[in-house]
């Protein structure tokens, strides 16, 4: 929860654009993350990996993110959770800068980044255990049908098993196919 109270110190205007930000709206922005750790690192009862949470939850594993450019190994392992669910929410919700991606269009590009940016062990157990918690929910697939997803595979989450009326759909044998949006 504390991972950008940091953007406290940024301004509304930055916060608040529609657009793409220039690129000296963007180093403000990047120091948020540093703001974050300095607000939080003295406060009594709150542990230092919380602030080095805020510090490092825009760090990835090649190395590639900020504020450091720290990379793998030199990462807190919170701060690798933080990053994977921060840029999940983030892709997943609606934005002043951009509309929500559908569903399998965020787990799909993470899965893309999960030897490069993310740690690949807690990428994985994210969309393991988003997809368990999913059996039973109603689901709007790609072509447009909807169904209920009564089954996940352990080894292939995305490709889950559901029910459409009489119907059943083994998603691991549709390969045009995706969960396009979670209905409830």
């Amino acid at each position: 929860m504390l991972h950008d109270v940091g953007k406290t110190r940024i301004s509304d205007s930055i916060l608040e654009k529609p657009g793409k930000l220039n690129e000296a709206e963007y180093e403000d922005m990047k120091r948020h993350a540093i703001y974050g750790y300095e607000l939080l690192k003295n406060i009594p009862g709150i542990p230092p990996s919380i602030a080095l949470t805020a510090l490092q939850h825009h760090e990835r594993e090649d190395g590639q993110g900020y504020s450091l450019g720290l990379g793998g190994k030199d990462i807190h392992l919170h701060a690798k959770i933080v990053a994977i669910a921060d840029v999940c929410h983030a892709m997943s919700s609606n934005r002043v800068y951009h509309q929500a991606m559908p569903f399998y269009k965020v787990i799909e590009q993470m899965n893309r980044d999960m030897f490069s940016k993310f740690n690949p062990e807690i990428l994985m157990e994210l969309v393991s255990r988003l997809m368990s918690t999913l059996v039973g929910k109603e689901v709007m697939l790609t072509n447009g049908r909807f169904g209920t997803i009564i089954m996940i595979d352990p080894y292939h989450p995305l490709k889950a098993l559901l029910k459409t009326g009489t119907e059943i759909i083994d998603l691991r044998m549709e390969k045009e196919w995706q969960i396009e949006r979670i209905i409830g």
